[in-house]
């Protein structure tokens, strides 16, 4: 971890944010190493810290107080935006890192905690609409696949407001024509504006439209549109390409995910069929209906009627009605869009691409396990989000570093670190000998800097 935050250059900056008593650059070395090993709460990461006097000796520290590391996530989260910006530029001027193409994706993370001015009730990504959460944006550099911005913003802000400030927060690094690649909740006109006022491009995608399926999607022919090429077996696309003056449109058919779709569709019809036989059932037989088909709340007083209109029909023509009605047309297509002149294969190759950034989300939340978050204020959840995102850093740069850990996942090379042995036997005279032990080929690589043997 050390050698990491020297080679970016990270000591003297954080130092910087903090004057006196324990240097800051120590405490969150340390608070980011706990973050890849025991990960519980910041008062056992004082315990772990403070319980191991060698580890003491190894960051020059003495032993503290649990509020100094409080005092030090505050103090990190107070000066998040300098410490990304002096990151982005590190990577840039001293790894070559382009950022010509440049991956965006936002996430949510939840609290048990009160509403504040950045806690808030909003769309989660973490399956807990019930709880207050907070927002997170992360952008990651197509080329190198290292990670260069993060945005924290409220849990109610959209991803299409929310864009703005990743933008912003990366723009410092990015380069004309550079491309940013997206996802559709952050569509719109005025991203796409800001986006070409900067003098940069897009590729995203976009919702289909009614104009769309009159147009191009009920005139469908395979024989018309051009089967683009994926390299994937038995993966069978079509692509077709409109310019307009403005930007280009590529609409995609996909049989797999056409069979997939309608597949899905007729499983939710049946279960909706069995569901509502159930529900008739029940009415019949004067029995309350289940909770999530009626109010709950004692202190009103609701009155349900339901319509049964299956009457007459078995459960496969009930069934096959309901399936033909809800067809719209727009079944395994789907539409990107760009004010770059891709063809139709580089379009689709890239977007595809962009699950890089959806991984990178994945291993923060459950690799390197962002949660538990047991801090309340706007300065000390900065701090927290930003030890994640800075022990991910350190897990992508040695990914950069050393091509065989490439496609290496993040809970593998954690627990080869974790496997690491270092043994210190203290003899008679007070000499201390040094024993390290469990190498394997991802620690040899990583600590030994060549392959084992």
């Amino acid at each position: 971890m050390k050698q990491i935050f020297e080679e970016l250059h990270l000591l003297p900056v954080l130092d910087n944010f903090k004057h006196r008593g324990h240097s800051l650059s120590k405490l969150i070395i340390g608070m980011v190493s706990y973050k890849m090993t025991e990960n519980h709460s910041t008062i056992k990461c004082h315990q772990w810290m403070n319980n191991n006097p060698f580890l003491l000796t190894e960051l020059q520290l003495d032993s503290f107080g649990k509020d100094v590391l409080y005092r030090g996530m505050g103090k990190i989260g107070e000066n998040i935006h300098s410490i990304l910006y002096h990151i982005l530029q590190v990577l840039k001027n001293e790894y070559d890192v382009g950022l010509d193409m440049v991956f965006i994706d936002w996430t949510s993370i939840h609290f048990e905690a009160k509403i504040s001015d950045l806690i808030k009730y909003g769309k989660s990504r973490d399956h807990q609409p019930d709880r207050p959460q907070v927002t997170i944006g992360l952008a990651l550099d197509e080329r190198s696949k290292l990670p260069v911005g993060l945005t924290i913003q409220p849990g109610n802000v959209n991803d299409q407001t929310h864009f703005k400030k990743t933008f912003n927060q990366i723009k410092s690094g990015l380069r004309t024509g550079s491309c940013l690649i997206f996802d559709a909740g952050a569509s719109g006109d005025p991203n796409f504006d800001l986006i070409v006022a900067n003098k940069m491009k897009y590729l995203t995608r976009m919702k289909l439209n009614q104009s769309d399926v009159q147009k191009h999607l009920n005139t469908f022919d395979k024989e018309e549109w051009m089967r683009v090429v994926t390299g994937k077996k038995d993966e069978e696309i079509y692509g077709k390409k409109i310019v307009f003056p403005s930007r280009t449109k590529y609409l995609y058919f996909s049989q797999n995910l056409y069979d997939d779709v309608i597949s899905n569709r007729r499983k939710r019809l049946e279960k909706e069929y069995d569901e509502a036989m159930e529900l008739q059932n029940t009415i019949q037989s004067k029995k309350k209906p289940r909770k999530k088909y009626r109010n709950s709340n004692h202190f009103l007083l609701t009155h349900l009627s339901f319509t049964f209109p299956l009457t007459g029909l078995s459960r496969k023509e009930a069934i096959d009605n309901a399936f033909k009605q809800s067809i719209t047309g727009k079944e395994g297509f789907f539409e990107l869009v760009s004010i770059k002149n891709f063809s139709l294969h580089e379009a689709l190759n890239f977007y595809r691409e962009k699950d890089g950034v959806e991984k990178l989300i994945n291993s923060i939340k459950n690799e390197i396990h962002l949660r538990p978050t047991r801090v309340w204020t706007p300065e000390e959840i900065d701090g927290s989000i930003l030890i994640a995102f800075l022990a991910q850093l350190v897990i992508s740069m040695l990914r950069f570093k050393h091509k065989s850990l490439r496609r290496i996942s993040t809970k593998f090379i954690i627990q080869s670190l974790k496997n690491f042995a270092l043994t210190i036997i203290i003899g008679k005279n007070g000499m201390k000998r040094r024993v390290l032990s469990n190498f394997d080929w991802i620690n040899t690589l990583i600590f030994c800097q060549k392959d084992p043997g």
